[in-house]
């Protein structure tokens, strides 16, 4: 059985209905873009713990009477679709009971809740004269929802019943009067319940800010044109989405990742189908859902999907359930990107859940790299920093005997991957987007919130994600116990063996690495998904987060911009030499010559390692006085009728429809030969000069991870 999710298609203008004035409707949308930020600004100014008032990890959003999002506001964009899904089951709850004066809670991902058990859902519907017109609905990240784990993340959890408390839509206030029961009851199940209720209530004031503000927007423009202007804000932006999916070349495009626990590995394959103005996702062969918590749903990655998306395609777009109704999302029943209970969901957003929208965007990304009309492929870019985050929290004992906690957000800083145009940024983000995820928060700010003191935060050096262009460096920070005995760690990250990779050529990115270094000078590494690590005075913990890829060949990178970085100390002129091919004069300036004849040498190196294609094209070259028409394929990669070729070498590759990398001479490293699991570098290399084409991360014996199958490329032979 699979779970689809597809909103029909839509028109600008119906029969019968004018169409609305566009300056009238920018103010309207304005407006309501304006009345969410005021209601972010409440919960700013109402909760009380860092995670919300320092790292920003909360959202608005407002809906139609069904719950489909109109906009949204606040730092955590990935909240908007989760929102959504939340209110409409909450609507399917509770149907015509809902009144005015009603605020629901929901935290149950299995059950109507949201991004996972610890990002509480609260919602309010809005009335006008009787009848239902909208929705508003708030959502943060608690300190605690219970559990075997202080924070709730528990990484040794093998059902959902271990990680909290959780919740189907209930009522916190019904008609306006508090539901004192049902406040005792989360109160009662969650530590730090002095915090997370005031963090709750805070959630409450936003969304009685802007059920307020939307009454009054409906009395001053009247309500059939509020509700004539929701209703083209949706269609107008979904029009435009469909227009820019025309731009992709239709076809079918594949890419597989893994999602790690200990040295198990989880499948999530992604097969993406674009059709004329809308796309397909299936995530047909996913593991079967397992007994650890990072167990996803389809609305989950439905959600951060479209994020990314947007990101890529939509930046300009107002993000609102127009962008979501060209996409499909298929995920089949009871594997890890649609796990029933009792399977273990606390980190539903994580592993998996940013695992799998990562892999469908490398999978739209191979689409755009094969779209010659699509504006949107200079933003071509490796992995996304999502799938590779770092987070931990420690928590200690107050003198009261109660506990309190603190969660690292820097360890959603990921260094970003390289694009066709840009090196990666510094710790992550997207240079090119609608958003953000969050903020940093100040040092000073927590030194003073909590016993701790913090001795590093910069970006990690380093050499990974080599590339034309290279990776940015992710979050390097270190801190220690201050004041009390002993601190304990929960880690719950990701990517510790199998880095994200880059595009065209560009290397993998570097894993994410946690240790603690004990006051006696010895250094542990920990386990990316464990509970329970003390932390003494006089030890360290230090968190060296992960990067993206690069993109392009790091042998055809600029030497002198290889020179800056060697001066700036992000790696060594070893690093320079062996990654860069890059040679340095004894004054430090670049000896070009040295520099050509190494690259010369490491680039026949690779083919003298490599495997032998798997179809040999022999010395056959594309004819240069051939007036075919000439299309990208994959960057570096172009078909000429039903060749592809290597486009700066003329090389042939393949006859269509066979995969673009049968005439590659392959060079296949272990990434961890000294110990580890089996993963693997594969690079496909240009047979006539050697140059890397494309680096895929993959476990060893298995079948390459990705295929581009534009319509006109498989369709070519029998044209």
């Amino acid at each position: 059985m699979t779970t689809t999710t597809e909103a029909p298609t839509t028109t600008t203008r119906r029969e019968g209905r004018p169409a609305t004035d566009p300056i009238d409707l920018e103010v309207v949308r304005s407006r309501l873009e304006a009345i969410g930020e005021q209601a972010a600004l409440a919960v700013d100014h109402t909760a009380i713990s860092p995670t919300i008032t320092e790292s920003k990890d909360y959202s608005v959003t407002i809906m139609d009477p069904q719950g489909d999002l109109i906009v949204g506001a606040g730092m955590v964009l990935f909240h908007f679709g989760a929102a959504s899904y939340s209110v409409k089951a909450t609507i399917a709850r509770f149907g015509d009971t809902i009144a005015p004066g009603d605020v629901f809670f929901a935290n149950d991902p299995h059950h109507g809740g949201g991004l996972h058990p610890q990002d509480v859902m609260i919602q309010q519907p809005i009335f006008h004269e009787g009848d239902l017109i909208g929705w508003v609905g708030l959502s943060a990240h608690m300190m605690d929802m219970g559990g075997m784990v202080v924070g709730s993340f528990a990484p040794q959890a093998t059902d959902c019943y271990q990680e909290g408390i959780r919740c189907p839509a209930v009522r916190l206030f019904r008609k306006g009067e508090e539901m004192t029961d049902v406040w005792d009851i989360l109160i009662n199940n969650i530590r730090m319940s002095d915090i997370v209720e005031m963090d709750l209530r805070g959630l409450v004031a936003g969304c009685h800010s802007a059920q307020e503000q939307v009454g009054a927007l409906v009395e001053s423009i009247g309500r059939a044109r509020f509700v004539e202007s929701l209703r083209a804000i949706r269609e107008l932006t979904e029009a435009e989405m469909r227009r820019r999916i025309l731009a992709l070349e239709d076809g079918v495009y594949k890419s597989t990742s893994w999602t790690e626990y200990g040295d198990d590995f989880y499948e999530i394959p992604c097969t993406l189908t674009v059709e004329d103005d809308h796309i397909i996702l299936d995530f047909e062969g996913a593991s079967p859902q397992t007994d650890h918590y990072f167990n996803s749903k389809p609305y989950i990655i439905a959600a951060e999907f479209l994020v990314m998306l947007a990101h890529r395609i939509a930046r300009d777009l107002p993000f609102n359930e127009g962008i979501f109704a060209p996409v499909e999302l298929r995920c089949p029943e009871g594997t890890v990107v649609n796990a029933n209970p009792p399977a273990p969901i606390a980190a539903a957003h994580m592993h998996v859940g940013l695992n799998a929208a990562d892999v469908a965007m490398q999978a739209f990304n191979l689409a755009l790299g094969a779209s010659p009309e699509s504006p949107a492929r200079r933003y071509l870019a490796g992995a996304g920093f999502e799938s590779a985050l770092g987070n931990n929290l420690w928590s200690w004992q107050l003198p009261d005997g109660s506990t309190d906690a603190f969660l690292a957000f820097d360890g959603n800083w990921v260094g970003g991957s390289a694009g066709r145009e840009r090196d990666g940024t510094d710790l992550g983000r997207n240079p090119v987007g609608i958003g953000a995820e969050g903020s940093i928060a100040d040092i000073e700010i927590l030194e003073s919130w909590y016993p701790l003191l913090f001795t590093e935060r910069r970006a990690r050096p380093g050499s990974g994600g080599a590339g034309v262009h290279r990776a940015g460096g992710g979050t390097q920070m270190t801190l220690r116990p201050h004041g009390v005995e002993q601190i304990n760690g929960t880690m719950f990250g990701m990517r510790r063996w199998m880095p994200l990779q880059g595009i065209a050529g560009g290397a993998p990115g570097c894993c994410n690495e946690f240790l603690v270094h004990h006051s006696d000078g010895t250094t542990e590494e920990l386990d990316p998904n464990s509970a329970g690590t003390p932390m003494h005075e006089g030890d360290s913990f230090q968190m060296r987060l992960a990067c993206g890829g690069g993109f392009g060949d790091a042998l055809d990178r600029d030497p002198e911009s290889v020179a800056v970085d060697v001066a700036a100390g992000r790696f060594s002129a070893d690093d320079a030499d062996r990654i860069y091919g890059m040679v340095l004069a004894a004054d430090g300036s670049v000896d070009t010559a040295a520099t050509t004849a190494r690259r010369d040498a490491l680039r026949h190196d690779r083919l003298t390692r490599a495997t032998p294609a798997l179809r040999p094209q022999g010395d056959r070259h594309v004819s240069t006085s051939s007036d075919a028409a000439v299309f990208p394929l994959y960057p570096g990669v172009v078909q000429q009728g039903n060749l592809a070729y290597a486009e700066e070498s003329g090389r042939v590759l393949a006859e269509a429809p066979a995969h673009w990398t049968d005439g590659c001479p392959v060079l296949e490293e272990r990434r961890w030969p000294e110990g580890g699991p089996d993963v693997v570098f594969r690079t496909y290399l240009d047979p006539l000069v050697g140059r890397a084409l494309h680096v895929e991360v993959a476990l060893a014996d298995g079948p390459r991870s990705f295929e581009v199958n534009p319509r006109r490329w498989t369709e070519a032979d029998h044209r």
